[in-house]
């Protein structure tokens, strides 16, 4: 016959590994939905201000343990920084489309998750970083940039309920950027049609296309022109509409009514 201390002893430690992963699962679904109550109210009190991505890029960080980060935005062909901590590019600096940060912009792009990568997103020290997670941000199918957090320490990556919570969160933000994006007065009405008046045939037609999120080379093909010529166009419309960059532009087509 069995002990009953025997059978307490050799059941104990089976019981105790279960309250612990029930303990961290608890843990993680509240620090994951800590997060996103924290950005929300982030947003509600600041909208898409800098001061209220900065705060989420912050939690961000501080929600996965890693020390440098960005937000990136399009910008032109480019992306620019709009947020920054750490050893990280400063708030207004460009980065070209190449590489793992072209990848993290496509249409079905995942969150990318890399170890022991030299990161391109740091400066002023090594490059080599333990962990770094590239969050697409997108919605309703547009890209609108990247949440980049990284760690130079050697940590574990990322779990998937972590990585579905950060996609979330980058949906957030892609919502509050577009948002902000759009112009203080936006054009409406007759002036609309007075801003829209400004653009030539060929411009407008560069105009409408910008809600797709193409390339210069796609809407170059698509026009029959050179992608140069094209480049030029969308810096002529957005001199003669007053818009900051490409994915203001994209959001006024919309709003005249261009894309749908």
């Amino acid at each position: 016959m069995n002990n009953p201390a025997t059978l307490a002893s050799t059941a104990a430690p089976g019981t105790a590994r279960v309250a612990r992963h029930r303990y961290r699962h608890t843990e993680g679904s509240a620090s994951r939905l800590r997060l996103l109550s924290d950005a929300g109210l982030a947003l509600a009190g600041a909208g898409g201000s800098s001061a209220a991505m900065s705060a989420i890029l912050a939690r961000a960080l501080a929600f996965l343990s890693m020390e440098d980060g960005v937000l990136l935005f399009r910008h032109g062909d480019g992306l620019q920084v709009h947020a920054a901590q750490g050893a990280a590019y400063p708030v207004g600096a460009s980065l070209p489309v190449t590489g793992t940060l072209h990848a993290a912009l496509l249409e079905d792009a995942l969150p990318q998750v890399q170890q022991n990568v030299q990161s391109r997103l740091l400066i002023g020290r090594s490059r080599a970083g333990g962990v770094e997670v590239l969050v697409p941000m997108r919605l309703h199918g547009r890209s609108t940039g990247i949440l980049a957090l990284i760690t130079t320490r050697q940590a574990p990556p990322p779990s998937a309920d972590d990585l579905d919570v950060l996609q979330v969160l980058a949906t957030m933000l892609a919502a509050a950027y577009l948002s902000a994006s759009k112009p203080a007065a936006r054009i409406a009405g007759m002036e609309t049609a007075a801003k829209l008046k400004q653009l030539t045939t060929r411009e407008l037609q560069v105009f409408a296309l910008m809600p797709r999120g193409l390339t210069n080379a796609a809407m170059a093909a698509e026009l029959g022109i050179a992608a140069g010529t094209v480049k030029v166009h969308i810096e002529r419309i957005l001199h003669k509409l007053d818009l900051r960059d490409r994915t203001q532009a994209a959001v006024c087509a919309v709003d005249c009514g261009y894309g749908r």
